[in-house]
């Protein structure tokens, strides 16, 4: 560590000799000048940490010194003026320049050292906390500048986001556009497909006017119905807030109503029983669901209860947890009288049911004909596009 400076002026070198030797036990670096000139030019080669300045003095004096070196509170120097002759004017002028202590002559050699010892430590302290100033500055200054750029770059960032959510609301607000324009078009395609249906059952019932033969007529009724049943379908999905789903207790009730009306038959003779778990179905799994039911269901009404009998007719749809449903149709009615084969039997309602449950809804069909006829049905709701594939292909 490099020792402190300390430049002594005095124009009598027993002063200096004195001074230097008593400040040499103190590892301090001396330089010394007998007048200011010399001094001016050992201030500004060494830059000395302490000086200590006798004002009497040839060539130039140590007033004129001071003021040539203009020293300030923040310079690294301190300044101890030593005099034999000064007057209060001069040491009051002395302080104006930046002495910071003022010794007469004759003076006390220890009382010099300490005021030396305590007046570099003085100018050490604000050395000190100048470089903790300007470093603490220098930080600041950085800090300042990295906030500002990240000022600028939440800025640009925040600007950035602001177009970003302008152009997806801009996207969004298009596709719920495109989204209604689609809904709008395909409730309308419900509504003519369900108006076309109805148009086909008219014709069907008009037909009949024109057939005397009983089991034709009885073959285009059967048409009807099941046209009916579609119509009924495309009825509900056009009146729905969901386009891909239907209330199917809400429909399996209107199209039960319809059955009744279409075959006459007596509500209080045939008793109706549902017991319909609330559920909504997509149009794949709905379509032959409602066909199947339409099929039993006027099976039963046509066939069960000849001949002026009573009995009950029940429908029941249940949802399990792994979403599986069991549809059940049953009645208390004569039942088959032999045993059917479902694939090849006679009547085209069982064997379009057992289409239906095998290839659309790929489910399973069981049936009972003891204490009347009774149809078990079991199967999974059709996702969109996944009919038809199995084991992954």
């Amino acid at each position: 560590m490099e020792s402190d400076k300390i430049l002594i002026l005095d124009d009598e070198q027993i002063v200096i000799d004195a001074i230097s030797k008593h400040l040499s036990k103190f590892n301090y670096n001396i330089y010394s000048g007998k007048n200011g000139k010399e001094g001016l030019e050992l201030y500004h080669a060494e830059n000395p940490i302490l000086i200590m300045l006798d004002l009497r003095m040839p060539v130039m004096d140590g007033v004129e010194f001071l003021r040539r070196i203009n020293l300030t509170p923040t310079d690294p120097c301190s300044v101890i003026v030593l005099t034999g002759h000064g007057s209060d004017d001069d040491m009051e002028r002395c302080f104006e320049l930046g002495v910071s202590a003022f010794l007469r002559k004759p003076f006390n050699i220890y009382e010099l050292l300490g005021m030396v010892s305590h007046s570099i430590a003085l100018k050490k302290v604000e050395l000190d906390l100048k470089a903790q100033l300007i470093q603490r500055t220098k930080m600041e200054e950085e800090l300042r500048s990295y906030r500002d750029h990240l000022e600028e770059l939440v800025q640009t960032r925040t600007q950035e986001l602001q177009k970003e959510i302008v152009q997806r609301t801009n996207a969004q607000q298009l596709a719920m556009r495109s989204l209604k324009d689609k809904e709008v078009l395909l409730r309308e395609i419900h509504h003519r497909v369900k108006n076309n249906l109805q148009i086909v059952s008219s014709l069907l019932d008009l037909q009949t006017k024109y057939i005397k033969d009983t089991e034709t007529k009885e073959m285009f009724k059967d048409s009807q119905n099941r046209l009916k049943t579609m119509a009924l379908l495309h009825e509900k999905l056009y009146q729905s807030d969901n386009m891909a789903e239907i209330d199917f207790a809400k429909y399996l009730t209107n199209l039960l109503d319809h059955l009744y009306r279409s075959y006459c038959v007596d509500s209080s003779r045939v008793l109706m029983n549902t017991d319909i778990q609330n559920a909504t179905i997509g149009l794949d799994t709905a379509v032959p669901c409602g066909l199947i039911i339409n099929e039993l269901v006027s099976n039963s009404l046509k066939h069960a209860f000849k001949d002026g009998n009573r009995g009950s007719l029940s429908v029941s749809l249940h949802k399990s947890d792994d979403g599986q449903f069991t549809l059940t149709v049953s009645d208390t009615g004569i039942g088959f009288q032999a045993e059917i084969d479902l694939k090849n039997s006679k009547s085209l309602g069982l064997r379009l049911v057992n289409a239906l449950v095998v290839d659309q809804l790929e489910g399973t069909l069981e049936y009972d004909s003891n204490n009347g006829a009774s149809f078990w049905i079991t199967f999974k709701e059709l996702k969109y596009g996944t009919r038809g594939t199995k084991d992954g292909q």
